[in-house]
This record gives structure tokens, sequence and C-alpha cells, in this order.
């Protein structure tokens, strides 16, 4: 009898204080959680839009897939398999919707922009925002300044130098063409915009392309871009105070060394109180003593902006001539088409500059269906609704949803495009043929729209119309197949990071 009342007794006996302790520390997170997921499901104002359950729970795999550098891929693939307007987050839409450019990224008379999603801001190590991340205010200033640098009358102005540039670039390669040594042309490609961006923004080049070696700082600049990526997941879980430890070393230094060149060579340019004909020349009239007039720029954000400048300036104009570069190659027949273009066009090399290449029509076509089959920006920044809310594609996005326009899945849209995954630059003519008369054309702005696009766009063609030219009308590519591999196979993290382009270089004969 006495056995059972003790058993009994224990039986009832409560938990002790340190095992409900330990127990309510275990259930708190998993019930936060919990009702964080039910939440997200059943009565998140995004509750309806369609996307895969996981990313809809949580952020993480949105997250992890940053972190990877593989999300602009897999929420272009997301697309195909959900539809145009998708949930790739608890609190984020994405958009494979020509009309989203210009509900969430153009200028409406009228109505408030939508605003850079400040979460997804990443600000300088010195805390001022350049051109890309500046509020509307700075934004408007920063862009009036550098307007006359980037206009037609300016790219005139800069001629010359782009042009020192590209034929440095054509004398090198003949000398590679001539010792018949198989070339990484992404490398070559990279060294010439960085040099003339250099000059433009900086007063002097990399001598990348003097020098025959990519500059050290190119590098540096990467790999601040891939810290700040991976860092962000990390930041958001409350995560930062372990990056030092998972960080690669190289990407770490990169950031460091990136920051303390800059300085070095924007000092080395105040220095210079001459016009040159590059970025900073109206700049530093308004800049005066230390812009007295708040018209001008303070010396932390012409740091800030001229190197946004650099990376910006050039990595478009690279990532597309290498693209294609290797599209031309994979497609002889397209290849041809553009050598006899350019071929008839000019007897001689010292002919092609920005006003006559800027008349080939067909080039033009070739870059154009290069960059929707491989967007040089894969996605542009996120923004937000303004206060109260807006429409977006016909539904209502409430204020605080953080929105993207997936470009890599608007440019292979099937709906859009006829044989969307083919490389016809064909398409972009205007006497295209008629089995083109459909495509929409509006899911194609490699350079976003708005007040805000690219301010570099007349530039970069440039660049991207003088490098192409001179280079098919002096020589024969051939790619290196095997030793390249499936060339978009890349990863990125906010630009791609693009992986060796081997051709063989063969003097063409006129």
């Amino acid at each position: 009898m006495a056995s059972a009342t003790h058993g009994t007794s224990l039986r009832e006996a409560p938990p002790s204080a340190g095992t409900s302790f330990f127990l309510l520390l275990i259930a708190a997170p998993c019930l936060y959680t919990l009702t964080h997921i039910i939440y997200n499901l059943f009565f998140h104002p995004l509750r309806s839009y369609p996307g895969p359950l996981l990313w809809c729970m949580t952020r993480l795999p949105n997250d992890w897939h940053t972190f990877r550098g593989d999300l602009f891929q897999t929420i272009a693939r997301l697309h195909n398999q959900y539809g145009p307007i998708i949930r790739v987050s608890p609190n984020a839409l994405s958009y494979a919707n020509s009309q989203a450019y210009y509900d969430i990224l153009a200028h409406k008379p009228g109505q408030p922009e939508w605003p850079k999603d400040p979460a997804k801001q990443n600000i300088p190590p010195n805390g001022i925002p350049h051109i890309l991340g500046a509020d509307k205010e700075n934004h408007a200033r920063y862009r009036r300044l550098l307007a006359h640098a980037f206009s037609e009358q300016g790219l005139q102005e800069q001629q010359g130098t782009i042009l020192q540039y590209v034929d440095l670039l054509i004398e090198r390669l003949g000398a590679k063409a001539d010792s018949g040594e198989v070339i990484n042309i992404v490398e070559w490609f990279t060294m010439t915009v960085f040099d003339v961006i250099g000059d433009l923004a900086w007063g002097a080049s990399f001598q990348s392309l003097e020098n025959s070696q990519v500059h050290e700082w190119i590098g540096a600049v990467y790999a601040n871009l891939t810290f700040v990526m991976m860092s962000g997941p990390l930041r958001a879980w409350g995560l930062g105070g372990v990056m030092p430890r998972i960080m690669p070393k190289a990407i770490q230094e990169g950031r460091v060394k990136s920051y303390r060149y800059m300085k070095e060579r924007l000092d080395e340019r105040l220095k210079v109180q001459t016009a040159r004909g590059d970025f900073w020349d109206r700049v530093l009239i308004k800049s005066k003593d230390e812009n007295a007039g708040g018209e001008g720029m303070m010396e932390g954000e012409m740091l800030n902006n001229a190197a946004f400048l650099v990376l910006a300036g050039s990595e478009t104009s690279a990532t597309t001539l290498s693209g294609a570069v290797y599209l031309l190659c994979k497609h002889p027949k397209v290849m041809g088409g553009l050598v006899e273009e350019v071929r008839g066009a000019f007897d001689s090399p010292s002919n092609v500059d920005v006003r006559s290449v800027s008349q080939l029509k067909y080039l033009d076509a070739v870059l154009e269906e290069s960059m929707r089959i491989y967007p040089p920006v894969p996605t542009p920044s996120w923004r937000i609704p303004p206060k109260g809310g807006a429409m977006a594609c016909g539904s209502f996005v409430p204020e605080g949803v953080s929105v993207n326009v997936s470009v890599v899945a608007a440019c292979r849209e099937p709906s859009y495009w006829h044989r969307h995954n083919d490389f016809l630059p064909e398409r972009w003519l205007d006497d295209a043929p008629a089995e083109f008369a459909n495509d929409n054309r509006a899911a194609f702005q490699p350079f976003s729209v708005g007040t805000r696009n690219c301010i570099g766009r007349n530039l970069a063609y440039a660049e991207m119309r003088l490098v192409l030219a001179k280079l098919v009308w002096s020589f024969d590519l051939q790619l290196e197949d095997k030793k390249t591999g499936d060339w978009f196979d890349q990863k990125g993290w906010g630009l791609w990071d693009k992986k060796p382009l081997y051709v063989r270089l063969l003097r063409a004969h006129h």
C-alpha cells in the first residue's frame, strides 16, 4: 500500500523550477517561429500571391540563395513555375512583367516614387550613400552634376580618351594573335573598360592594358561587392559578428584595399584644377570652398560616387561584350552577318569612331540580343511602395513590402518573346521578320527606366560598339569550347561572377 502511494506521489510531483525554465527556453522560440509561419501563410497581406511554400513561410531560402550567389537564376526558374508575379519571401514580391518596370520604377507625374528599400541598401563605410542608394533629393543633385559628362556632347568630348584605350586593346590583342596564344577575353574587356572609366572618373587609367595585366584594384572592388552581398543575409539574421570568421580572407582584405585605393586616386584627381574633359570638371566648379553653395559634392560624396561609377560604368560593358563574343562564337551564322556588316562599312579601323559605328544596325541588334539573353544587370535595386501602398500590375501592394523585377525572367518570358531561348539578333532590326512582330520589347530594359535609370547608358553603348566593331574588323575569333565549357553557368552577387572565356584570335584578311 505504501509502495502504491509512493508511486502516485512521484507521478503527481510538479517539475522543478530548473526543468520548467529549460522547457520554456525550448518552447518559446519554437512557438514564436510557428506563430510567424502561421501568420505568413494564412494572415499576411501577401498570402494570396503564388510562390514556393517554404519561401512564403520564411526568408531563409531567399537569403540562402543570395549567399550562394544563385538567386537570379533561381527566381527566374520560380517564375517559370509559378507565373509572372511571385512571392519570394514572406514580405517580398518578384515581377517578370513588362508593366512592372513602369508601375514600380518609372517616374509618374503627380505620383510619389517607389523609394529604394532601406533594408536592402548597403551604405559605404563612410556612411554616405552614392548615386544608386541616395534619397530622391540627393540623387537629383548628383545626377545634375554628372549629366553633362554622360550626355551626347560629353561623349564627343570623351571620344579621344575612349578610342585611345580601344586602339591599345586591339594592339595588344594583335600581339596575342601573332603568337597564337589562347586568351581569356573577359580579362581583356575588363582591362579596357576599367582603363577608360578610370581615366574619366579619377583622372588616370589603371594602366591595365599598358601592362597587359588586370589591376589589383579591379579584383578588390569585386571582392568588396561580394562581401556586401554575402554579408547582407547574415546581418539580417543577426549574425554580422560571424562574418570575419566565415568570409574568405581575400574578400575581406579586398574590401580594405578597395577603399584605400579609391581615396588615393581621388586625392590625386582633386589636385588637378584644369579641365580634363572627364566626369569631374563641372563637379569641381560647383564644389568650391567645400561645397559652400550646396550645389556640388563634399569630398566623401565624390569618393563614393567615383567608386560606384567606376564599377557600374565598366561592369555592364565588359559583361555584355563577353556575353556577345560567347554567343557569336556559338552562332557562326550571326558572326558572319556581323563581320560582313563591319568589314563592309569600313576600309580601315581608323574610320571607326563613336558617330560612324552608331550607324551599324546589325551590330546594335547583336548587342541588344546579347543583353536579352544575358542581362548585364540581372536585377535592379529593390523598392518599396510609397506611404500608404500603391498599385502594381493591377494589384495593390501594401506599404513596407519589398518588390523587384526579375530581369533574367522578363527577358526570357515565353509569352513575350518568340523563340525566347534562341539568340536571334534579327528580332531587333527595323525590318525584322514577321515572326517577331509580337515580341514585347517593353520587357527589355537593360538600363532600367525612370529618373533612376542608368546615367551611363550612352557611354556603355559607345564603348561596346567601338570594341566589338574594331575586334571583328581586325580578327577572326575561335572559341576554345572544351576549355571554356558552359560559360553561362555562372554565379552572381549583385553582378555576374564571370568565368574565363577562352578564345583564339586570327588576324583578319581584308
